[in-house]
């Protein structure tokens, strides 16, 4: 129950709330372990779930009719992981689906029982349109990427988005809190595996990154947002 608790008054979702409206929203809500790799939920199935991410890490995946998967966004904890549009469009499928990328720990509240909270508590309300308002930023910002950048420089800036928001510094480098394969980053940018193959291995020749126990460390951040900013 005290881990719960503490899982609650961490998300972004539920700050200023009061201690006491916190336990009934603890009544109201479902606690699931995931393993890396478990769909949470997966598109064209049946949706009537809000889901927060309370640990680990858990990407968002479109699928295309010719088999391939586009990441859409890593979501990290104490964020929203999906509303999947059953609040206010009332869609009833996943239109997407959310796989662990590692063991996580995931918080889920019935749609209406989450409509319910943004009526009658206006904090929530407000970090809930804040937290929509953020995520729409992040996809145009994905979007206007995918459309018009070069693939070297969608790789660097994915690498420094990771770094700054996972980033852990030491000796070796500024080792990144997630591992990714060259198949995710390629998911991540829009490209081919052997695209994302070819850029990660001149990444690696330039000695701006190096990779050990599949984890990617930034050994050069200064020449990375360079590629970033100037390509």
């Amino acid at each position: 129950m005290k881990d719960k608790i503490e899982y609650i008054k961490k998300s972004r979702m539920f700050k200023n709330v009061k201690d006491r409206d916190l336990e009934h929203i603890l009544d109201i809500c479902s606690f699931e372990e995931q393993k890396k790799g478990n769909f949470i939920f997966e598109e064209g199935i049946s949706c009537h779930w809000v889901y927060f991410v309370c640990a680990g890490r858990v990407k968002l995946l479109a699928h295309s009719s010719s088999g391939r998967d586009f990441i859409l966004k890593i979501v990290s904890t104490n964020d929203l992981l999906s509303d999947n549009n059953v609040l206010f469009d009332r869609i009833p499928e996943c239109i997407y689906s959310a796989q662990a990328l590692e063991d996580s720990v995931l918080m889920k509240i019935r749609a209406n029982d989450f409509l319910a909270l943004l009526d009658k508590h206006k904090e929530i309300n407000a970090n809930y349109n804040s937290t929509i308002d953020k995520h729409l930023r992040e996809a145009y910002s994905s979007l206007k990427n995918m459309a018009f950048e070069k693939v070297e420089r969608r790789i660097a800036r994915h690498l420094i988005k990771f770094a700054n928001n996972t980033g852990e510094q030491l000796e070796s480098g500024l080792k990144l809190g997630v591992k990714l394969s060259r198949q995710e980053i390629a998911n991540l940018t829009g490209t081919t595996i052997e695209t994302a193959i070819r850029v990660m291995s001149k990444f690696k020749k330039e000695k701006i990154i190096a990779e050990k126990g599949g984890y990617i460390f930034i050994k050069n951040k200064h020449g990375l947002v360079r590629l970033a900013d100037d390509i």
